[in-house]
């Protein structure tokens, strides 16, 4: 499996998590100048932008070490373009939060 096969399945794992907890998705893989976002999702009252890291094992640590300073300026500027494009829809009112789901598969071979 490549990284970027690996990195399709966590987040499809991640919006069905999100989904079976009530959230709806509003869109994947949103892409502005700014950034990436891998799933944005509304629950109650907030919007929440999602950032999903899956990983191998855990050789270099949790997979959300790995959401940086500079990332999080990218998620931002992502989502800044996305509240200006659904400025006045219903649903915009909704307070913004930035999460990251965690997917680690960790395969132990020959126990």
């Amino acid at each position: 499996m490549t990284n970027q096969q690996l990195g399709k399945l966590g987040e499809d794992m991640a919006a069905e998590y999100l989904e079976q907890n009530g959230f709806l998705i509003l869109k994947r893989n949103f892409r502005a100048r700014g950034g990436e976002i891998d799933i944005i999702a509304a629950g109650g009252n907030r919007l929440r932008f999602v950032e999903v890291k899956t990983r191998r094992g855990n050789a270099y640590g949790r997979p959300a070490e790995s959401v940086d300073n500079r990332k999080l300026h990218r998620m931002r500027a992502a989502a800044a373009e996305f509240l200006q494009q659904i400025r006045g829809m219903p649903g915009s009112e909704r307070v913004p939060q930035f999460d990251v789901i965690e997917i680690q598969i960790d395969h132990i071979e020959n126990i």
